[in-house]
């Protein structure tokens, strides 16, 4: 009888522009994820845009929620 693997979770803080670059990364195996990696996203109230989803990474299966900050905008000193 084969051994299953654990399945674990994982919370990944990210901007929308990292995500969207693939720069974002598995908070278990550290792999690059992306919008490739079809995220399914949580609605926002409002018609607003989503700042939550969930997908599995592809490499070790783990479940993330992914948290999309808001851009930071460029400050100059």
């Amino acid at each position: 009888m084969g051994r299953r693997k654990r399945t674990s979770f994982g919370d990944v803080a990210t901007s929308r522009a990292a995500f969207e670059r693939g720069e974002a990364r598995c908070a278990n195996c550290r792999r690059p994820i992306g919008p490739g990696d079809q995220p399914t996203f949580v609605r926002g109230m409002n018609g607003s845009e989503p700042r939550l989803a969930t997908m599995r990474c592809g490499r070790c299966s783990a479940l993330l929620t992914l948290h999309f900050n808001e851009d930071e905008p460029a400050t100059t000193a």
